[in-house]
């Protein structure tokens, strides 16, 4: 058996999904790349290969005990998403000469009969309720960081990783509807929150960290939603303590991101059902996937 059927055999679902959508990624930005430039196309080309490389060498790596290096070599795929995520920006211009925002704005009107990321803080106009929303919003850099550290510290191994599978399902599942289907999303479209509201630390806050954190293109469904579903979803299901803590940030953060204009609210409405869809098909997937690589495994030996 070759090096390559050797990794993939051991491999646990997360890495597969993590090799498979870097590789799929990869292909693309080999063969369409061109249009983003030299620099570019060969920069992110070559990230790509070395993705893939850690990938497959990791994924020959033993499960460990609980440690930092156990930690990490779990968790590596969530780690991954602050670079891919960060890439989207250039993705999304493979396929499309422009955004989607369109049919997003005429979906919004027709289901709730205004644009809801201009109207809800107009509606609900108190300084306390914009910090409290972004606050929530802030929220998603640490929300699943916690919940898997809780998960980890409470030797809720299979919780633990089940969760991580589930959200490299969700992450990679939005980051391909990102790609084929870009929306720039409200914080794009319309004026920021002004006046009184915009005058609080937390969105003085978060609005910086936005200004060159977000990926253009990136806002349907919406992802900080899509991942505090999951996180509700998965720790329902493996360890309710942890459900409870995360449940009011998890619902904080969803109403916070059509709030503060960085989601419509069809964005918003699609990250549930994606986090659900998503979920229901990580669990599936899961156990083929496992029993896939034992199966392989056993056919090496």
């Amino acid at each position: 058996m070759s090096w390559l059927k050797r990794r993939l055999a051991v491999a646990q679902p997360a890495d597969l999904v993590f090799i498979a959508y870097v590789a799929f990624t990869g292909v693309l930005l080999a063969a369409f790349g061109w249009k983003l430039g030299p620099r570019l196309w060969i920069g992110l080309t070559l990230t790509h290969v070395a993705l893939l490389g850690f990938g497959l060498w990791v994924a020959g790596k033993a499960l460990r005990d609980r440690s930092v290096a156990g930690f990490f070599r779990d968790a590596y795929p969530i780690a991954s998403v602050v670079y891919l995520y960060w890439e989207l920006r250039y993705l999304a211009l493979l396929f499309s000469d422009g955004y989607n925002d369109a049919v997003i704005l005429w979906l919004e009107e027709a289901i709730f009969g205004e644009q809801l990321a201009m109207t809800l803080s107009e509606h609900f106009p108190y300084l306390w309720l914009s910090e409290l929303m972004h606050f929530f919003y802030a929220s998603y850099w640490f929300l699943l960081p916690a919940a898997l550290i809780m998960l980890y510290f409470r030797r809720n191994m299979l919780g633990f990783r089940d969760l991580i599978f589930a959200e490299v399902m969700v992450y990679f599942g939005s980051y391909l509807i990102f790609i084929f289907f870009p929306v720039a999303g409200p914080h794009y479209q319309f004026p920021a929150i002004g006046g009184e509201l915009a005058e609080g630390p937390f969105y003085r806050w978060v609005h910086w960290m936005l200004e060159d954190g977000g990926s253009k293109g990136a806002a349907f469904p919406s992802s900080h939603v899509a991942v505090a579903v999951t996180v509700a979803l998965a720790s329902w299901r493996s360890d309710r303590t942890v459900f409870w803590v995360t449940l009011p940030f998890v619902i904080g953060l969803t109403i916070s991101t059509v709030y503060g204009r960085f989601h419509y609210g069809i964005d918003a409405l699609a990250g549930i059902l994606a986090a659900v869809v998503l979920v229901w098909l990580a669990r599936r997937l899961q156990g083929w996937l496992a029993g896939r690589s034992l199966g392989s495994l056993g056919n090496a030996t």
